[in-house]
């Protein structure tokens, strides 16, 4: 029978030498490490909460964002909101990349829990998204250097090209205007969206742990506004669009892609990017493991009495009508094989190959030992021996307490060893086996029973329990129990250490949001090229028709314009000569042009020439010659009114 069950694997019982570490300073209750993803809930609602009180003193035009930032900066209540939001939102990356690897060490992400999986890894892509759209809000150089290095990225999907770039350097503010108000949208949007995936990744489970206990919210609390004093959040010096800034702080929370673009072409980045989530997506699918056999529900002893529907961990229990009378019903694709529906039927009428009552029944009358064992997989092993009987179930939860009245008559006692507390593989396997033997849920252990013939045990498979096993056996020989079931578990918090484990997360985050990096050599000067170009049009439609006068056009529409060759020159040497298309379907929108050359510093020339390749006589120049210094940009655009000039060298 045992072979047939899934059971722990290393990397979960490395899981359980953690958390069981843990149980003892937080108590098995308390413990942190189970509510990981309650966690990163609650730290979104105190991101949420700290970014509404933001909005509200934040302007969103490009030219007053910077200010108004450190405006709010300026006073306490300010500062400590902002620090609130910095910190909240990185922690809640943490905590949930925490959350994800978890789910895979103790083997919580494939078969029947895959829904929960691949929205999660939705969710933890709409926080990224939420994040850098936040950086990019403040516009100061890192947000500036994000936005071109983000475009950048996109550049490569033939809809955006150069357009992007575009915004974050030159002088069209209005664009970079509407860019800002996209931005804000877009992060207000994508926050009301997390409540869609979240609901999602939560939607095949009853009863989801959404908030983490009270003592856990408190500690997180007041960690996340200590940190917001003893380092408030800093911007870099105000984004300057005539030139590009070399380096930037990392919030190596949200930015950690971000030096793959120092290392890799753009293309490559795009096949690491989606490989990566990709990988992460189909990951269910990829690593095949043993399930346990599905429930099955007897229709003619079903009585409809609901219990097992309610009960169930993940729905896969319904209520159907038959001949006027509910039945249960059992979704098997959503099935566990937990056995929980087992001990939630008085009636016997859920079954489950891997939970024999009937055998186990027979086996124990005929040996007759002084102590039965029920155990999962997942929690500490029992030797059997002289007087014990041991017995592996899927789950402690399926343990039905109606059977203690056959197993006592023959028994001298009963011992449940479940897994520690809310770390049940599924899900309240304990839970509703130490509330159905205290009395507190359907089925009920028997009043007329000798209850202090039954203990719990919660303890993980890396616990040592032999010495409960041997006192729980003196007491049966002794028949010195007690009068009631008695539940053992690690239940009292060692507060002095306790605190201290739980803030060693949050020190991390004042080094790993201010750490330097550069994105360009600081050796060498920057040359750009960045300008917008509205060609010339090669057709335009012959008639328009509107039956509305005042809506005809008064003259035709360009339905196609002509691509442009641009032609760069660097002390007499040619380092451009490219030629650029119209956006747009029909080519008739305008021409986006964005180039970057690293160049040693010194005196140079340039000679910059573009031309229509329809109208070869329509041609714009420039002569220019800058001296450039180390880790400085020349950024080179074009107006219809100027032609070419020079953004500012960037000099220092």
């Amino acid at each position: 029978m045992e072979a047939e069950l899934i059971s722990v694997s290393p990397a979960h019982r490395l899981i359980q030498r953690i958390s069981h570490f843990l149980s003892g300073l937080y108590s098995s209750r308390l413990n942190p490490i189970y509510y990981l993803g309650a966690i990163t809930v609650f730290l979104l609602i105190l991101d949420v909460l700290s970014g509404i009180y933001l909005f509200f003193l934040y302007e969103v035009d490009p030219k007053e964002a910077y200010e108004s930032v450190e405006g709010i900066s300026s006073s306490f209540i300010g500062s400590l909101m902002r620090g609130v939001h910095r910190y909240s939102s990185d922690s809640l990356i943490l905590f949930a990349v925490l959350h994800m690897v978890h789910m895979i060490l103790t083997d919580r992400f494939r078969l029947f829990r895959w829904v929960a999986w691949v929205s999660g890894v939705a969710t933890l892509i709409i926080f990224w998204a939420i994040g850098v759209s936040g950086y990019l809000l403040v516009w100061d150089e890192r947000a500036q250097l994000i936005g071109i290095l983000t475009a950048k990225f996109f550049s490569v999907v033939p809809i955006f090209g150069h357009a992007l770039m575009s915004a974050f350097l030159g002088t069209d503010e209005k664009y970079l205007g509407g860019m800002f108000r996209i931005l804000l949208f877009g992060h207000i949007a994508l926050t009301i969206l997390l409540i869609f995936t979240l609901w999602v990744h939560v939607m095949r489970i009853s009863r989801p742990r959404i908030f983490p206990p009270k003592y856990i919210m408190a500690l997180i609390t007041v960690y996340v506004f200590a940190v917001a004093v003893i380092f408030p959040a800093k911007s870099d010096p105000p984004a300057d669009l005539g030139k590009v800034p070399f380096g930037m702080s990392m919030d190596w929370f949200y930015l950690t892609g971000y030096p793959v673009f120092k290392v890799l072409p753009l293309s490559v980045s795009w096949f690491v990017f989606l490989s990566l989530f990709g990988l992460l997506t189909v990951f269910p699918w990829i690593i095949k493991g043993k399930r346990n056999p599905p429930a099955r529900v007897v229709e003619e002893k079903c009585e409809g009495c609901e219990q097992c529907f309610v009960d169930c961990p993940y729905e896969a229990v319904y209520m159907k009508e038959v001949n006027g009378k509910k039945k249960a019903v059992v979704v098997e694709n959503r099935c566990a094989g937990c056995g929980i529906c087992i001990a939630s039927c008085t009636y016997g009428a859920s079954t489950i190959p891997t939970v024999p009552f009937t055998d186990m029944v027979s086996g124990i009358a005929q040996k007759r030992p002084d102590l039965v064992v029920f155990r999962c997989p997942f929690s500490a092993e029992v030797k059997g021996g002289e007087g014990v009987e041991v017995y592996t179930l899927p789950c402690a939860g399926s343990v039905n307490a109606v059977w203690m009245r056959e197993i006592l008559k023959e028994a001298g006692g009963v011992l449940i060893v479940t897994c520690d507390g809310p770390d049940c593989y599924f899900r309240e396997g304990t839970l509703w086996t130490e509330e159905r033997f205290l009395g507190r849920r359907r089925p009920r252990l028997l009043k007329t029973l000798p209850r202090g013939k039954v203990r719990i045990v919660e303890a993980p498979s890396v616990a040592d329990i032999e010495g409960e096993v041997y006192r729980f056996l003196e007491e049966i020989r002794e028949k010195r129990l007690p009068e009631d079931v008695r539940i053992i578990s690690r239940g009292s918090v060692r507060h002095t250490l306790a605190w201290a484990v739980l803030l060693l997360p949050f020190l991390t985050f004042y080094p790993l949001t201010v750490d330097r990096m550069d994105f360009y050599p600081r050796d060498r000067a920057l040359l750009v090229l960045t300008f917008k170009y509205r060609s010339s049009p090669v057709r335009k439609a012959e008639k328009v028709y509107s039956k509305l006068e005042h809506m005809k056009a008064v003259e035709g529409i360009a339905v196609e314009r002509t691509p442009v060759e641009v032609v760069l020159k660097m002390d007499g040497k040619e380092i451009l000569r490219k030629v650029y298309n119209p956006r747009g379907l029909r080519k008739d929108a305008s021409i986006y042009v964005y180039e970057e050359f690293l160049i040693k510093p010194g005196d140079h020339t340039f000679h910059l020439v573009l031309r229509e390749t329809a109208y070869p006589d329509k041609v714009y120049t420039l002569e220019l010659r800058k001296n450039l210094t180390p880790a400085t940009s020349l950024a080179i655009t074009f107006s219809e009114e100027k032609g070419f000039f020079n953004l500012g060298e960037g000099l220092k």
